[in-house]
């Protein structure tokens, strides 16, 4: 109660309301004061009934109505029927009809509350459905931005915490295998309080509760409830708390709970928000999952897909290579032997070995396209600056390679990911880019390695989504993009028409 009066007489409204009041009512009874009086006698209109003064102070009723609400006009509309009362009971000459004037001033000044209060009342509902749209709307960009799973968590969570005001919120994933939740994202608790309620069991506590039930649990005190399992969040001092499920199709992918250090009161269209913007969440959770789990699959396939290009390679460089090398000494003794040969037989046998030279050329190029040994043996750079040294003499294009920071061995698979996007990147230069000039950094970082390819080809115009590479046939690009996803790295591509192309892989070390 106290509260309430102070933050009434710390509204700058209240004082204007004060102000109004006091100058309409001068304004009423500035004929009994004497010295005005003198002066309106000496005016040539009089008023001498007072209905337009009292009908000055349905203003200050409204300002109210406007200010406070209806409790505030209707407050302000009963000071102002005694204000007048003194008037109409000991002054006026017409006592009935000011009476009357009176009373038509407080149903008008009654019935006009009522219609402010219910206007502005329609207004805030207005609003608040705008809010809550602009909300959803907003959460629903946030989810559809990323498929990883824990950063669109994060910015989802911070987003409904302050839609609503509240002061923390916890994200779980179910896990259908062991029956736990993982929490994922949390805001506004302590990193030992995130770990103390880390795992729980479905059916245990609040959030295991709703896990189990599917639907949403409101909660005014959450250090009396006896469902609460983990002490921890009664030490964190949360005490309003709703839980919602996070469904998709019909079934619970996890959980939400959001909650207040203090007393909350969640109506049922902010817990309709919540539940709403919870599925929301669990769509996302499910393409998620979907989407690491093709990753996975995709990974796996690659792995297979580089083990068979390395045992062809090998094969080819073992079995094929060494045989057509046999068989270019076999051709060499022919031609060597001190036998005399007919001519027509010697141009035959040197065209053949001429052809053998070519086919084992060939081989050796296709084994290393394939799997280049030196990749395994040396590494990374000297790979590289071989793949640069080929395309220099093969096609003529000035290429340089560029090596900055800290150089040394990285995974297997991570030289793999980065060789294979040069490799590609070079074949396109050589096929369609129509470059003179091509530049290869590699950008050696404490905890990631930076890959730059640009060149002043011809270019080619970006499609709005990288998606939509595969729709446009840049198949070649869009399975670079995707081996540095999977090393959870970002591949960007820049490009104009006729301004050349810059590739920028980013991977984790």
């Amino acid at each position: 109660m106290m509260s309430r009066l102070r933050r009434t007489l710390e509204n700058r409204h209240f004082w204007l309301i004060c102000l109004v009041m006091v100058g309409v009512s001068l304004i009423y009874y500035m004929d009994e004061i004497p010295f005005i009086a003198m002066i309106l006698e000496e005016m040539p209109f009089q008023l001498t009934r007072h209905a337009m003064q009292r009908t000055l102070f349905i203003l200050s009723v409204a300002y109210a109505t406007l200010a406070f609400g209806i409790t505030g006009g209707l407050t302000t509309l009963s000071i102002s029927l005694l204000i007048m009362m003194p008037r109409v009971l000991f002054i006026s000459p017409y006592p009935l009809d000011a009476f009357t004037e009176v009373l038509a001033v407080g149903f008008v000044g009654a019935v006009m509350s009522w219609v402010i209060e219910s206007l502005e009342k329609e207004r805030r509902l207005r609003q608040k459905a705008i809010s809550r749209l602009q909300a959803t709307n907003a959460i629903s960009e946030i989810l559809n931005r990323s498929l990883e799973l824990e950063e669109i968590l994060d910015v989802a969570l911070e987003k409904v915490l302050e839609v609503t005001a509240l002061d923390a919120g916890l994200i779980f994933t179910l896990d259908v295998v062991k029956q736990e939740l993982d929490l994922v994202a949390y805001r506004g608790i302590s990193p030992q309080t995130a770990k103390g309620v880390d795992r729980l069991k479905v059916g245990e506590g609040l959030c295991g509760r709703v896990a189990q039930t599917g639907e949403p649990l409101v909660v005014d005190d959450t250090s009396r409830d006896e469902r609460l399992t983990r002490m921890v969040i009664r030490e964190e001092g949360l005490q309003a708390q709703l839980v919602v499920p996070l469904k998709s199709k019909g079934k619970v992918k996890g959980t939400m709970a959001v909650g207040r250090r203090g007393p909350r009161e969640f109506v049922p269209e902010e817990t309709a928000l919540i539940s709403t913007i919870g599925n929301q969440i669990g769509v996302a959770i499910e393409n998620a999952q979907l989407y690491q789990n093709m990753r996975f699959y995709v990974r796996q396939i690659t792995q297979v897909q580089e083990a068979e290009r390395e045992r062809i390679a090998r094969e080819l460089h073992d079995d094929t290579a060494q045989a057509l090398l046999v068989l270019r000494r076999h051709l060499g003794a022919l031609l060597g032997s001190p036998q005399q040969l007919p001519e027509s037989t010697t141009q035959r046998l040197e065209q053949t070995r001429q052809l053998t030279d070519e086919i084992l050329e060939g081989v050796r190029r296709f084994s290393q396209d394939l799997r280049p040994p030196t990749l395994d043996d040396l590494g990374l750079l000297p790979t590289l600056e071989g793949l640069v040294a080929d395309l220099k003499a093969q096609e003529g294009i000035d290429v340089l390679l560029k090596v900055l920071g800290n150089q040394r061995r990285l995974s297997p698979e991570v030289e793999l990911v980065l060789f294979r996007i040069v490799q590609e990147a070079l074949n396109n230069v050589r096929r369609h880019a129509r470059a003179s000039k091509v530049v290869t950094t590699v950008e050696f970082g404490d905890e990631r390695v930076r890959l730059t390819i640009s060149d002043n080809g011809r270019g080619f115009e970006l499609p709005g989504r990288m998606s939509d590479l595969a729709a446009a046939g840049k198949l070649g690009l869009m399975g670079m993009h995707e081996r540095a996803r999977l090393l959870g790295g970002v591949l960007t591509i820049q490009s104009e028409v006729e301004k050349g192309t810059t590739l920028i892989a980013d991977l984790p070390v």
